[in-house]
């Protein structure tokens, strides 16, 4: 394993090269050599090599991870990146993995005991804390101008219509048709842990029944949004949801404190909002401001920063990432906060699903909650079988013969033959 010391180039390979193509070019801003790339794509591999022409191609994990690189970008299936995270620092590469970090409470306590047994650095790639106008958010409530934390609220909202939910789920068992609502929360839970410094200890859960978002579709996920309520482990409460599919698309932010708030506006995710009670708003200031947040400085132009995704999240996540190879940052998003993500997810679904029950979120740096939960294996996705452990959806929904006619005629105007449900089981773990 090679010591990296600032200024050195880290070594990295990327596997997924959907979404991995974004991660490809932030990389090279900031300063890795992307050496190795994995795909099972062959068009997805020969466009990444236009933007890493020397990289090496593989369309197999299994001689991808020995590739000679000092870390792993896993941008893979949403529910599969624990057991890649695992493979990589057992083969001694570091890790940044894209949400989510587990898909089951046993696959949460594996990951943590594989950071622990191997050494190797472990970093969460959630993006939107990264936007400038959730940077700016952070150092304000840390400036203490605020007063303390008392709510907190974030959403993440994200409609789409039939012909583009069906070119991003393709295939009866594609992640996308089976993740309950809950499980993809990182976009809004993640920049409330980031801006506050806290995380939730409990999580109560309710979701609402749409079977009108499925039509057309081979989703069984029939869920058009579900929120969570939790307690926090500063005595704050917070309210977030996880995907929602309701109108209209969009993230916004909001923390509620004793002397004042701040929130980004919805549908300018640019602009933030900071306003304080008359009797505590400090000297000098004003109170109610509405205002564009700069973008931090960096060894790249502004101009980079904006066109890096998210408002400068994505290039903010892999600069981050860089300083933690280097030793000069902790990852903020480390494996215990990001078991913490993905428990809330897992454990708010459970809460859905037996009417509002509320949850303990385990404390996984110790042993007796990794022996409460470590073969704790229950999943909404499909296995080999095509049958899976617990409801994806508050009430079951099965596509109709017309939704997967309408299905398959729109995969097949994205060059998808079939169905891939063979494909997609083969595939299962």
């Amino acid at each position: 394993m090679r010591i990296l010391s600032p200024g050195d180039r880290p070594k990295i390979g990327i596997f997924g090269l959907g979404r991995g193509q974004n991660f490809l070019r932030n990389a090279i801003n900031n300063g890795f050599d992307v050496v190795a790339l994995c795909d099972t794509d062959q068009k997805k591999l020969t466009l990444a090599k236009t933007r890493a022409p020397s990289a090496a191609e593989y369309t197999s994990f299994d001689e991808f991870i020995k590739h000679d690189m000092d870390a792993v970008v896993l941008v893979n299936y949403f529910h599969e990146h624990a057991p890649y995270a695992i493979r990589a620092m057992e083969a001694g590469k570091h890790v940044i993995s894209e949400v989510c970090a587990a898909s089951t409470m046993a696959e949460c306590v594996r990951l943590v005991r594989a950071v622990e047994r191997t050494g190797m650095k472990y970093m969460l790639g959630e993006n939107y804390p990264y936007m400038s106008v959730n940077i700016e958010m952070k150092k304000l409530y840390e400036s203490g101008s605020l007063g303390r934390v008392l709510y907190s609220h974030g959403e993440y909202i994200h409609p789409s219509n039939v012909e583009s939910t069906n070119q991003f789920t393709q295939g009866e068992f594609h992640w996308r048709g089976w993740t309950p609502r809950t499980y993809y929360l990182s976009h809004s839970l993640g920049p409330l842990m980031f801006i506050t410094g806290s995380a939730p200890v409990t999580v109560t859960a309710a979701s609402a029944y749409a079977p009108e978002l499925c039509r057309g579709t081979e989703k069984h996920v029939a869920d058009g949004i579900a929120l969570m309520l939790c307690n926090m482990a500063d005595g704050s409460v917070s309210t977030f949801s996880g995907a929602g599919a309701v109108a209209g698309r969009g993230n916004w932010y909001r923390i509620a404190c004793l002397n004042g708030s701040a929130e980004s506006v919805r549908g300018d995710n640019e602009k933030l909002v900071v306003q304080y009670n008359d009797w505590t708003c400090p000297e000098g200031s004003p109170r109610l401001s509405q205002y564009v947040p700069p973008y931090e400085k960096a060894d790249v132009s502004e101009a980079v920063i904006k066109d890096a995704g998210h408002f400068g999240g994505d290039y903010w996540v892999m600069n981050h990432f860089k300083k933690v190879l280097w030793g000069e940052e902790q990852p903020y998003f480390d494996v215990y906060r990001a078991v913490t993500i993905a428990s809330v997810g897992i454990l708010g679904w459970r809460s859905v699903l037996e009417g509002g029950k509320t949850f303990a979120i385990p404390d996984f740096r110790t042993e007796e909650a990794r022996a409460m939960y470590e073969n704790d294996t229950a999943s909404p996705y499909p296995g080999a079988d095509g049958k899976a452990d617990i409801p994806c959806c508050k009430k079951e929904y099965i596509p109709t013969p017309e939704d997967r006619a309408t299905a398959e005629r729109i995969w097949k105007k994205f060059g998808v033959e079939g169905n891939l449900a063979e494909t997609d089981r083969a595939a299962r773990h």
